[in-house]
């Protein structure tokens, strides 16, 4: 019947700046996720997955299954009132593919949940005929994570491109020409809502000026601009932050990306929560980009081939 599609992202700057108000600096990537509704082969409904460890479930129509692949389906559907599939219409096989956000089993920390989250909110609002919003897509994701996150990668995934973000909202903005960038997976997974939920404790206690500051930069490179020098104020106390809270952004895989970076002329820094997942360099000499990334391969990392994704969550087929 349809596939939409959603993709990536990855946050270049305001990384828990944007958790007290600050924006934040998103780029959508060109690694999507995919989720199908087709017709069932039978009267049941039919769940699975391709990327995300899962095994395919089935369920009667007169119920919601309790399967991996299936919760936001439940939570999206119970939110809207429906307590039984049936009330959808006929029985359908719902196919998520989020294998472009894995590598050799490794999740590799690009943003999958919130592209799969939008994706499925996206086709179960054309299937039950209800306009699709990004505020609603918003609220649900964030109940789905237990009340925690900023939004910003729902956000990013519905709209594409290059995004400043703040306070729930979100609206284009433009790389400068000239900076290169390239994102590399650190080996190693990380735990975002342990990170988050660490800041928070941290930040109860009151006493923040790494957050200020911090916030301060988010702020400068919102309004006046993206360059390398802010960049790296930005990349000095974000570190300064790492130390404050005791939060362990800068692992030691981050540490050795950053060493290599250095030696290339390129400029590093862990993405989003950090402590593992991804890391992205920046540059303006191309040359240097390309040293670093062959320095980080040799070295064991995974350099990531990716670009910009220009749209946001989009029907890919639609029958």
């Amino acid at each position: 019947m349809s596939t939409v599609s959603a993709p990536g992202k990855v946050v270049l700057w305001g990384e828990y700046a944007v958790l007290v108000g600050a924006p934040a600096g998103v780029l959508a990537l060109n690694s999507e996720a995919r989720v199908s509704l087709t017709p069932s082969a039978d009267a049941n409904w039919h769940f699975s997955s391709e990327g995300l460890p899962s095994t395919p479930a089935k369920t009667a129509a007169e119920a919601l299954p309790n399967s991996p692949q299936s919760t936001f389906v439940a939570l999206t559907l119970n939110h809207w009132g429906y307590e039984q599939l049936a009330a959808c219409g006929p029985p359908l096989r719902i196919h998520t593919d989020s294998a472009a956000f894995y590598a050799n089993g490794q999740k590799l920390g690009l943003g999958s949940s919130a592209a799969v989250c939008t994706a499925t909110y996206y086709a179960l609002c054309d299937l039950t005929d209800r306009r699709a919003t990004v505020e609603e897509a918003l609220a649900l994701h964030r109940q789905w994570q237990g009340g925690k996150g900023s939004g910003l990668d729902v956000a990013t995934v519905w709209q594409g491109g290059y995004v400043h973000f703040q306070n729930g909202q979100a609206r284009r903005a433009t790389l400068p020409d000239g900076l290169h960038w390239q994102v590399i997976y650190s080996g190693t997974s990380a735990s975002t809502r342990d990170h988050i939920g660490h800041f928070e404790q941290w930040r109860q206690q009151g006493d923040t000026p790494a957050l200020t500051d911090l916030a301060t930069l988010s702020h400068a490179l919102c309004e006046d601009g993206l360059t390398l020098t802010r960049l790296s104020d930005y990349h000095e106390a974000l570190m300064a932050l790492d130390q404050a809270a005791i939060l362990n952004i800068f692992t030691q895989e981050h540490a050795r990306l950053g060493k290599l970076a250095a030696a290339s002329g390129v400029l590093y820094k862990p993405c989003g929560a950090g402590g593992g997942d991804i890391g992205i360099a920046f540059a303006d000499d191309p040359e240097g980009l390309a040293n670093f990334r062959q320095q980080a391969a040799a070295d064991g990392f995974l350099p990531l081939d990716l670009e910009m994704a220009t749209h946001g969550v989009a029907f890919q087929h639609r029958q």
